[in-house]
């Protein structure tokens, strides 16, 4: 049996500032876009040193940052080049270190336009849009879709390497199957990311949906893949598509293992450190970026508690599966408090959609193959070219 191998990267979701421009009703960080605040540079030079010395003394071969809001373009461009010498200076031994930025697209001049092409500071851009829906407003609740299409459109212009995320919430939903033809036809690779965490109660009840309906966009979306020519990737689809392909071989299975293998950490203001499924939750804190190392954050008591927490949802959910292993478990390890509510009542929606993939898949002759032997491991893009 085959596991994944232990980490040799790490990603660090870095919340610059949560002030923001925007209002979107569903945001996870509402109660904090009128704060100005931001992290000041010498407490990153913290977190860059902590983190530089535990990659290096554990053979790390890459760090990627996301810089996050809010909308990390309120802060003026002199931050992330004081960032970028930083950034230079700290890392050292061989270390590849990359930088991408999350925005909304509403803040976008030319100064901007020549950062992005020519600082080599951020290696790409991931722009957080909608499409259709009513979200996007801004303070005075003026919807800003204009603005990021126009936007967009520069970014084409300019050549500037781009992707794209679109909340699957209640306003989106009627809109999925549009929303992916939108950047489909684009050839715009995106991901869709169901609404997952919440401020506040009431934004649940807006705008959370059920795994039946999250089932039922991703299947029309995946259909939609399969029938375009051409088929733009889409999150999680892909990833799914692979976990499929891999369940019609004999391909060697294998887990995913929190302990080891968790990858993607969020760091908030003030240097505080989660697992991305737990945050802001100050019980689930694994430690402070600023001030202590990454090593002793890696294995303090409260995330070897939420390993067990983790471990133990493995075992009840992923242990029957008969896609486990194919799948490595990732989603249920990491799930988020609503996400873990999602699977005590209806079970895991990853497991309803690769039963659908597989099935569709035995259908195709790359899907025969597969089953034969004929065809021992087969990619996403390789798949989707052969079928």
């Amino acid at each position: 049996m085959a596991e994944i191998a232990p980490r040799r990267t790490a990603q660090f979701v870095v919340k610059a500032t949560k002030h923001c421009n925007l209002r979107c009703n569903y945001c996870y960080e509402y109660k904090e876009l009128g704060n100005k605040q931001r992290m000041q540079l010498d407490s990153l030079r913290g977190m860059f040193v902590n983190v530089r010395d535990h990659a290096l003394t554990h053979g790390f071969e890459s760090l990627d940052f996301v810089w996050h809001g809010g909308e990390p373009f309120m802060l003026p461009l002199d931050y992330y080049q004081a960032l970028q010498l930083m950034q230079k200076e700290v890392f050292t031994g061989g270390l590849e270190v990359t930088n991408v930025v999350q925005s909304n697209l509403t803040v976008l001049t030319d100064r901007h336009i020549e950062f992005l092409k020519n600082s080599g500071f951020f290696r790409g851009i991931g722009v957080s849009f909608d499409v259709y829906g009513d979200q996007r407003v801004d303070t005075s609740g003026k919807l800003r879709t204009d603005t990021i299409l126009k936007n967009i459109q520069r970014l084409i212009e300019e050549r500037i390497k781009f992707g794209a995320i679109t909340v699957l919430a209640r306003n989106t939903l009627p809109h999925a199957r549009s929303i992916y033809k939108f950047w489909d036809k684009m050839g715009i690779q995106f991901r869709f990311l169901p609404f997952y965490m919440s401020a506040f109660d009431n934004q649940v009840v807006e705008h959370a949906l059920t795994n039946e309906e999250i089932v039922a966009a991703l299947t029309d979306i995946f259909h939609d893949w399969m029938a375009s020519e051409r088929a733009t990737s889409v999150d999680p689809i892909a990833e799914y598509v692979g976990y499929a392909a891999n369940s019609l071989t004999s391909a060697p299975r294998r887990h995913y293992h929190k302990m080891q293998q968790e990858v993607v950490f969020l760091v908030n203001l003030d240097g505080g450190v989660w697992g991305v499924g737990d945050a802001y939750d100050s019980a689930k804190r694994y430690g402070n970026m600023f001030s202590e190392s990454f090593t002793a954050i890696l294995d303090s008591a409260a995330r070897r508690a939420i390993v067990a927490q983790s471990d133990e949802r493995v075992a009840r959910h992923c242990g029957p599966c008969p896609h486990y292993g194919h799948c490595p478990g990732a989603f249920v390890a990491d799930a988020t408090p609503e996400q873990a509510a999602a699977l005590e009542r209806s079970g895991c929606l990853v497991r309803v959609m690769l039963d659908r993939m597989t099935a569709t898949l035995e259908q195709t002759d790359v899907g025969q193959a597969l089953m034969a032997g004929g065809i021992e491991q087969i990619d996403n893009q390789a798949l989707k070219i052969a079928l």
